[in-house]
C-alpha cells in the first residue's frame, strides 16, 4: 500500500531528540500509513547508529559534511510515495491526533496547499508563527511592538503573540508556517518544482517555499488543532550556554546569527524591491545597535554574566555585521 505520509527529517547531532521524534511518529500515527526519510549531516553523536538500530524501517541518508538543510533534503524529495508531505525538525515531538487533523482538513479544504501546526514549548509556553514577510513595513512595525513589549506594561499587556497578527488560538490562513513541523500536497511540489531553493542555507527555506506556494495560487494554514512539542535550537553542538533561566540551549562556539541573517537577505532579495531591502537594514540595524548597548548596560549591572554577555555580544557584532553584508 502506497504511504499517505512522507516524513523527512534532517538531523544535525540530536540523537536524544531525534529518537524521540521518530518515536512519538510512530506512536501517533494510528492508521495512516507513513515512510520516513532522515538525511544525516554528518553527526557525530551517534545519531546515524541509532536510527539503524533503533528504527530500521527509517530510509538513512548519511551525507560526508554538514550540508545544512536545503541540500540535505532536496535529494530525498524525489524518492517519496506519499500523497502529502511533512517537513520535521528533530527537535520536534508530534502529539497524538496530529497527524490525523493535517489529513482531514486537506481532505476538506481542497484550496490549501501547506499546513502548519501549533507549537508549544516544553514548559508549555506557545511557540508562535509569525504571519507578516520581511518588508521595511512589517519590520518597523514588528520592531516598534518588540519595543513595546520590553516596557514593564507591555507584555501585560499584549501577551506571548505579536498583536499586528493573530493570537494562534484557532485555525487561520498565514503567509507562512515554520517548516518544524509542516505538511504539503504532494501535487503542490508538482506544480512550483520538487525542491526547496539552495541558496538558502538553513533558514527562511520554508518562507520561500510558502511565498511560492502562494504565487502559484495555494494557499497556506496554521492548523490550531495539530499540536506538537518543539525542543527548539538543539541542533547545534560544542558550547553551552545559558541565556536566561527560562532558556537553555546548545550553540556552536560561534554563534549562527551571520549565517541566520545572510539567508534572511536572500529571501529580501527574491521577494522585495531594494528601496524595500534598504528600509528593512536600516530598521535592523537600529534594533541590533540598541541590543548591543542594552547587552552592555546589562552586564555593567550584573544581569548577565560574563560567559553570557559574551555570547550575546558576539551574535550582536556578527548580526550587524550582516546586515552590512547582506
Amino acid at each position: 500500500m502506497a504511504p499517505c505520509i512522507s516524513i523527512f527529517i534532517v538531523n544535525y547531532n540530536t540523537c536524544t531528540l531525534l529518537e524521540q521524534c521518530l518515536r512519538s511518529i510512530f506512536d501517533t500515527k494510528g492508521d495512516l500509513a507513513v515512510e520516513v526519510f532522515v538525511a544525516d549531516n554528518n553527526s557525530i553523536d551517534g545519531s546515524p547508529e541509532m536510527v539503524n538500530a533503533r528504527f530500521p524501517e527509517v530510509s538513512l541518508t548519511r551525507c560526508s559534511q554538514n550540508m545544512g538543510y536545503t541540500r540535505a533534503i532536496n535529494p530525498l524529495l524525489p524518492l517519496a510515495k506519499g500523497k502529502y508531505y511533512l517537513f520535521l525538525h528533530p527537535d520536534l515531538e508530534i502529539l497524538p491526533n496530529t497527524l490525523k487533523r493535517f489529513v482531514e482538513f486537506f481532505e476538506s479544504h481542497s484550496e490549501a496547499g501547506i499546513l502548519g501546526g501549533n507549537l508549544y514549548y516544553p514548559d508549555g509556553t506557545p511557540n508562535p508563527c509569525e504571519v507578516l514577510f520581511p518588508g521595511f513595513k512589517n519590520e518597523l512595525l514588528c520592531f516598534a511592538m518588540r519595543l513595546f513589549k520590553k516596557l514593564p506594561v507591555g507584555r501585560n499587556l499584549v501577551g506571548d503573540y505579536n498583536p499586528l497578527e493573530w493570537s494562534h488560538e484557532s485555525t487561520c490562513r498565514v503567509n507562512w508556517v515554520w517548516n518544524a513541523c509542516m505538511m504539503a500536497r504532494r501535487e503542490l511540489f508538482e506544480v512550483i518544482g520538487y525542491f526547496f531553493d539552495e541558496d538558502f542555507y538553513v533558514w527562511y527555506a520554508d518562507w520561500d517555499l510558502c511565498k511560492r506556494a502562494t504565487d502559484a495560487g495555494w494557499a497556506i494554514y496554521y492548523l490550531h488543532p495539530a499540536k506538537a512539542i518543539h525542543h527548539e535550537r538543539q541542533s547545534f553542538t560544542k558550547e553551552d550556554i545559558v541565556g536566561r533561566e527560562d532558556v537553555f540551549y546548545k550553540v556552536d562556539g560561534w554563534y549562527s546569527a551571520s549565517a541566520m541573517m545572510r539567508d534572511r537577505y536572500v529571501f529580501l532579495r527574491k521577494h522585495n524591491t531594494e528601496e524595500s531591502i534598504y528600509g528593512v537594514k536600516i530598521v535592523n540595524f537600529v534594533e541590533n545597535s540598541l541590543r548591543l548597548w542594552l547587552i552592555i548596560v546589562s552586564f555593567l549591572f550584573r544581569k548577565v554574566t560574563y560567559k553570557e554577555a559574551t555570547f550575546q555580544l558576539k551574535a550582536c557584532f556578527q548580526t550587524i555585521h550582516a546586515i552590512f553584508k547582506g
